[in-house]
């Protein structure tokens, strides 16, 4: 027994499978991961920071070592300019000092510790921070350390922080900034806000056009039903109306064949058919990191700005700036591509040939006279054509078949392969190799590309439409030489080369000696 399964289910089921598919994607595996993302690179980020303020001190204490400033005048500067760089959005991010001890050389929020000693110093869950930060750094030179602390510049907030801090053993200083944990989650569930905007946008536009689907398959199959209704009562009347209608149809078909047969005569060489072409395309909608890239690429802007203004900017860092540039702004462009695709397919048609008998003759003097008649085109061209053709070279063949094809080939040269040009050249050559006739035909211009290759015998093909271009000429070439002469046609051509063609028929063929 036949199942008939309702439009909308056949409509809805798979759309709803992807959507409930794209759901699971986001939720289930892109949203948890951003925070951890977003994690990873704000560390890489202040690693990159700390560093810049790492070779602050550098520069400091190397200028002391060379005796042109004392270690007390280099310490006092180093602190004095790394207490000044800020980062972050609201210019509020920033970088402290302290020693081995550990005491407070500098912080530029809590001007309250600094020159006190640490290491009775504990968070409000009674963590001794600076103790952990002097062990990290004795231990492994740097390290993060996780604690509570004051939001920023306001004293009265405190939240979680992550620290990186790194020590510059000449001075046992040890230099950290930070990032607040809050940053992150504010920053991801702004990413997520986001990206759930867009999906529900996704859903309520793939629901609309599901509700257009369903509608327009439920048309279409009404319309299909009464279609087989009327079908069912034609086919029930057919056979008495069959004998009535069999003496009309032998008349039609007599006058089809009278019909036929005179728009062959008419139109011989024509081509006939319909191109039909085709377009589709899919839409797809790029999810990715984009907006994280670029904010990390922003970060390390700010970051190479400030070191250019505290006028501490090496080459070096604008190098590793161009570095990671170049690999943020590739990151982005391959994140947001928008891909599509275009199919097409041609519904080629034949092109009839006209029939003649074959006759023996000279192939030079036939193709001098082709040349002759083509001469209102050729005289005032500026372009030259040359035969290489023996005198004696006769053959029995289709005369009227190479008097079509050569006057395609040079129409061809003298509409497109001389475009833009000057004193073209055209070479043709003529020579047997058993029983078969090599005629090469060849010109100076300007080329075809890959494209054009595969495409030139195609019906209808032309890059000269507007000019007066049908697109049938080389479609009749290859016919004639395939068909009507039982040959074959080879093309070499490059752009700014010129266009190569070997033409192989058999012929009868001898030569007067």
């Amino acid at each position: 027994m036949k199942t008939n399964i309702p439009v909308w289910v056949k409509v809805v089921l798979p759309i709803g499978i992807s959507v409930a598919l794209f759901v699971f994607i986001i939720f289930g595996i892109h949203i948890p991961d951003v925070e951890k993302r977003l994690l990873e690179q704000k560390k890489s980020q202040i690693y990159d920071l700390t560093q810049t303020a790492i070779d602050v001190i550098s520069y400091q204490y190397k200028l002391s070592q060379q005796g042109k400033i004392t270690e007390k005048e280099a310490k006092k500067q180093a602190a004095a300019i790394i207490g000044a760089m800020k980062f972050g959005p609201e210019r509020k991010d920033y970088f402290w000092i302290t020693n081995y001890e550990p005491r407070m050389v500098m912080h530029p929020y809590r001007t309250d510790l600094d020159g006190k000693m640490l290491d009775d110093f504990a968070d409000p869950k009674g963590k001794h921070v600076f103790n952990e930060m002097v062990h990290a750094v004795k231990t492994d030179g740097e390290g993060f350390v996780d604690y509570m602390w004051q939001w920023k510049d306001d004293s009265g907030t405190i939240i979680p922080k992550i620290s990186y801090v790194k020590a510059f053993p000449e001075w046992q200083w040890i230099v950290g900034t930070g990032i607040y944990i809050d940053d992150i989650k504010r920053e991801a569930a702004s990413q997520v806000a986001k990206l759930i905007f867009y999906t529900i946008s996704i859903f309520f536009f793939i629901l609309i056009l599901s509700g257009y689907t369903i509608m327009s398959g439920v048309h279409t199959n009404e319309a299909l039903l009464m279609r087989e209704k009327e079908l069912e009562n034609l086919n029930s009347k057919l056979e008495d109306r069959v004998s009535a209608r069999t003496k009309d149809l032998q008349e039609s078909l007599e006058n089809l064949k009278r019909t036929q047969n005179q728009l062959i005569e008419a139109e011989k060489m024509a081509s006939l058919g319909n191109l039909v072409a085709g377009v589709a395309h899919e839409i797809n909608t790029p999810v990715g990191i984009g907006v994280t890239t670029a904010t990390y690429l922003e970060d390390k802007l700010k970051a190479l700005i400030m070191a250019y203004n505290s006028g501490q900017m090496k080459k070096s860092d604008l190098d590793k700036f161009f570095e990671t540039a170049e690999q943020s702004l590739h990151n982005i462009s391959t994140n947001l591509l928008r891909a599509g695709s275009l199919v097409r397919s041609f519904k080629q048609v034949a092109v009839d040939q006209s029939s003649e008998l074959p006759r023996k003759f000279s192939v030079k003097n036939y193709l001098n006279d082709i040349l002759q008649s083509l001469s209102p085109k050729l005289k005032n061209s500026g372009h030259n054509v040359y035969l290489d053709v023996p005198e004696d070279l006769i053959i029995e063949s289709y005369p009227g078949a190479l008097m079509q094809i050569f006057s395609n080939l040079i129409i061809n040269s003298l509409m497109h392969g001389f475009d833009e040009i000057e004193n073209g050249i055209i070479e043709i050559k003529g020579e047997m190799e058993g029983t078969n006739l090599i005629l090469t035909y060849s010109d100076n211009g300007v080329g075809m590309n890959e494209e054009q290759l595969a495409r030139i015998y195609e019906p209808f093909y032309t890059t000269k439409r507007n000019a007066g271009g049908s697109g049938l000429g080389m479609n009749i070439v290859y016919n004639l030489i395939s068909r009507k002469l039982n040959g074959t046609i080879s093309i070499q051509s490059k752009p700014g080369q010129g266009t190569t063609f070997k033409i192989t028929v058999p012929v009868k063929g001898e030569r007067n000696d």
